[in-house]
């Protein structure tokens, strides 16, 4: 990664950067929103009135969801194709739960690797 980022132009590696950090944290947010509206379902009846009344409400969840985690509202996805997609899960209580080493792990990314990246595109 870092012979590659070498050959590039000082603006497209920090353009690429850039674009890494709003990946990193789109993946981060969307993980959170999904565990978010996973442990308001119920643990046995009507977790499909739930679903529905979750994903009908979204805009709501997420600001609850930005509130919990304290996520910053900018990082959210647009409403209504995550809406859409919501939609296509049947149940979202068969979701993979949220990984908390993996977020430790994207923290560090953010706090520790992100930075080393800049520090060597500073030189580059």
């Amino acid at each position: 990664l870092f012979n590659d980022i070498a050959q590039l132009p000082q603006n497209a590696v920090m353009r690429r950067i850039n674009e890494l950090v709003k990946r990193a944290r789109s993946v981060k947010v969307h993980a959170y929103i999904v565990h978010y509206l996973r442990k308001q379902l119920p643990y046995t009846w009507g977790k499909r009135e739930k679903q529905r009344r979750l994903i009908d409400r979204l805009d709501r969840e997420f600001v609850m969801c930005a509130r919990r985690y304290e996520l910053p509202r900018g990082d959210f996805p647009e409403l209504e194709p995550f809406r859409q997609a919501l939609l296509e899960i049947k149940d979202l209580s068969e979701v993979q739960k949220l990984d908390k080493k993996m977020v430790k792990e994207m923290d560090k990314v953010f706090s520790v690797d992100i930075p080393n990246l800049l520090e060597a595109a500073k030189y580059h």
